[in-house]
């Protein structure tokens, strides 16, 4: 399910979770979560569609990615309990 966070849309990417900024600059990034899906273990920046990678700017919106990621997490395990 795609879920917009703290403005990043957030969605499963196969056993990780991909998160794109959803205003310019539309960094993306992909996390490593661990098996139990408590925690990131990992984060890879990718550069916008068409746009030079800027890790100064990558890094400094990855925060907001992060806490997006954490609450899609949470709100996924919240989800997964209401229905067992």
């Amino acid at each position: 399910m795609k879920r917009i966070i703290n403005g990043c849309e957030v969605q499963w990417a196969s056993e990780r979770v991909f998160a794109e900024r959803q205003n310019p600059p539309n960094y993306g990034y992909l996390f490593d979560v661990s098996a139990d899906r408590k925690r990131i273990v990992k984060c890879t920046h990718l550069p916008a569609i068409g746009e030079e990678f800027d890790n100064t700017n990558a890094e400094r919106f990855e925060m907001d990615a992060r806490q997006a990621v954490e609450e899609f997490l949470r709100q996924e395990r919240e989800a997964n309990r209401v229905q067992t």
